[in-house]
């Protein structure tokens, strides 16, 4: 299966897609890089504001890209059950002109759930990293 691939099966559609492409898989991790997000309608933007804190949410999305990579037979539905260990550097994203990398890193899965760190950042910075939780499910057979 292709990263593409991975992405197109995401519950994640149009706008609300915000892992542009797959850099990089191994075994137990996965590189992405976000989408464009400079512009004020970009979806975690909230009254043209880009927090910090939203940016979990690529974290969960990569991680769910790479668990869908892994052995669920090519169909699954996904969800993030819990976010710990958040550490966010900066509060506001203001002086990123950059594409945001956002990387996850595998530490449990099986067919019920997975459990991933994740870092985002740009530029040589991280603005946010923790651990996600999804529980995920495969279609019946």
């Amino acid at each position: 299966m292709t990263g593409e691939d991975a992405l197109e099966r995401m519950p994640h559609k149009g706008a609300m897609r915000l892992i542009d492409r797959i850099i990089s898989v191994e075994k137990d991790q996965i590189r992405c890089e976000g989408v464009a997000h400079g512009d004020a309608d970009y979806p975690l933007r909230l009254n043209g504001i880009l927090y910090a804190a939203n940016l979990v949410e690529l974290g969960a999305q990569a991680a769910a890209a790479h668990a869908s990579i892994g052995d669920l037979k090519g169909n699954h539905t996904g969800l993030l059950i819990g976010l710990q260990n958040i550490c966010l550097a900066i509060s506001v994203i203001t002086e990123c002109s950059g594409r945001l990398q956002v990387s996850a890193r595998q530490l449990h899965f099986d067919g019920n759930g997975a459990l991933y760190d994740f870092s985002i950042g740009a530029e040589k910075m991280t603005y946010v990293e923790g651990r996600a939780t999804l529980k995920m499910q495969g279609e019946a057979e």
